[in-house]
């Protein structure tokens, strides 16, 4: 049964956004205004290639990080970062990794970061395929998704879900560059890309902007709609 598709004022709807995911496009996906109130590029790691790395590269923070489910992280041996997690929200960085491919050099070009979230999310992936530390950051996704965790991390493995892809995807906060400040190495009003920003990228650029919230209320929907069948088969 199809779930019933939720859309916001102004935001596409879940059910486009994840066609759009799952032809191998970038979405822009924004929490709530309670929380970081920021919108994050969010991409399929399988879809993942250097030409698209370097886009995000260039319109992120740069900080690329790529979330997996719990078990992915148990079956390649990736350690939280820290044992004691005192970062605001909690999110569950493991230790960073680099593709040990051959064609890997410093880890950081957008070749090296794209070739290793690819390999993240191959099934055939073992620990020995990735040097510790390295340049990308995984993310270990709460067992649940969003309706446990109303994350990025957890949203971004979602989608991948939803969309028939490996549990593995890239993410990337958005920011605003700011000004230029003639004649010195600085920029002005720089900070995180919200809302209406996420929305004005997502015109230029032709993606699909969403929000968490509109995810949460699609999949209770999904489930809801799956449960009602099961019953009606007396199962």
């Amino acid at each position: 049964m199809v779930a019933q598709d939720v859309v916001s004022p102004r935001f596409d709807s879940i059910a486009d956004t994840i066609e759009a995911f799952r032809r191998g496009e970038f979405i822009v996906v924004l929490d709530s205004q309670d929380r970081e109130n920021e919108g994050d590029l969010i991409i399929a790691a399988e879809a993942i290639t250097t030409e698209k790395m370097a886009f995000m590269i260039r319109y992120t923070s740069g900080y690329i990080c790529a979330p997996i489910t719990c078990s992915m992280t148990e079956r390649l041996e990736l350690p939280q970062m820290v044992s004691e997690n005192t970062e605001t929200h909690r999110t569950a960085y493991t230790v960073s990794i680099d593709a040990s491919d051959p064609s890997i050099t410093t880890g950081i070009s957008a070749h090296d970061r794209a070739l290793t979230c690819r390999t993240l999310a191959s099934p055939s992936a073992k620990p020995s395929s990735f040097r510790r530390p390295g340049h990308t950051l995984p993310l270990r996704a709460r067992d649940g998704g969003v309706l446990v965790r109303t994350g990025h991390t957890e949203a971004a493995v979602d989608f991948c879900h939803l969309a028939g892809f490996q549990p593995a995807a890239v993410i990337c906060e958005m920011i605003e560059d700011g000004e230029e400040i003639v004649g010195l190495a600085e920029r002005r009003g720089a900070g995180m890309m919200r809302r209406d920003g996420c929305l004005e990228f997502g015109r230029k650029w032709g993606l699909k902007v969403c929000t968490i919230e509109d995810l949460v209320t699609y999949i209770k929907h999904q489930e809801k709609g799956m449960n009602g069948m099961n019953g009606n088969n007396g199962v």
